[in-house]
């Protein structure tokens, strides 16, 4: 059963020690069971064969037109990569920062309406009310804040 196991083993790596893609301790391994084995002897020479006529096969060449290609979309998509890794560094801050004025912008309200209270003499019949009209805009010009950077940031780089 054990040798089964290993003489299955060793024939999936005949294809790799024709190609001479082993490492020094399977090359070992598959040559002296080879030297045992006359089924995989063969199938190893069968292997040879195919990778020597391989080899003698040419090389495709890459135009250069496409390799100006290729060189262009990859330096695209490199810079497209910079510049998401750039707003990632700039949007969690900023993300914190805003979630951050959000939870502080409760107390300050309430400390604002109730000094504008007494200097004016203004009632909030509801406070609550007059906050979230006040984060409702708040968010909203964030957004379109966003929108717009977005926007202009898409067109400069369709120019460039």
């Amino acid at each position: 059963m054990i040798a089964a196991i290993e003489h299955n083993r060793i024939r999936s790596l005949l294809a790799l020690a024709a190609s001479g893609a082993l490492d020094p301790a399977e090359e070992t391994l598959v040559g002296n069971h080879v030297r045992n084995c006359p089924e995989c002897s063969a199938q190893l020479d069968e292997w040879r064969a195919l990778a020597q006529g391989l080899r003698r096969l040419p090389t495709p060449q890459i135009s250069a037109q496409a390799l100006q290609r290729t060189v262009a979309l990859v330096r695209e998509a490199s810079a497209a990569e910079s510049e998401r890794r750039t707003t990632r560094k700039i949007l969690a801050p900023l993300l914190a920062f805003s979630w951050l004025l959000t939870v502080l912008s409760w107390p300050l309200f309430r400390i604002a309406s109730g000094g504008l209270r007494v200097l004016f003499d203004i009632h909030f019949a509801h406070d609550w009310r007059a906050f979230a009209v006040f984060l409702a805009w708040t968010w909203v010009a964030g957004g379109v804040a966003a929108f717009v950077l977005s926007s202009h940031q898409q067109r400069h780089r369709r120019l460039a």
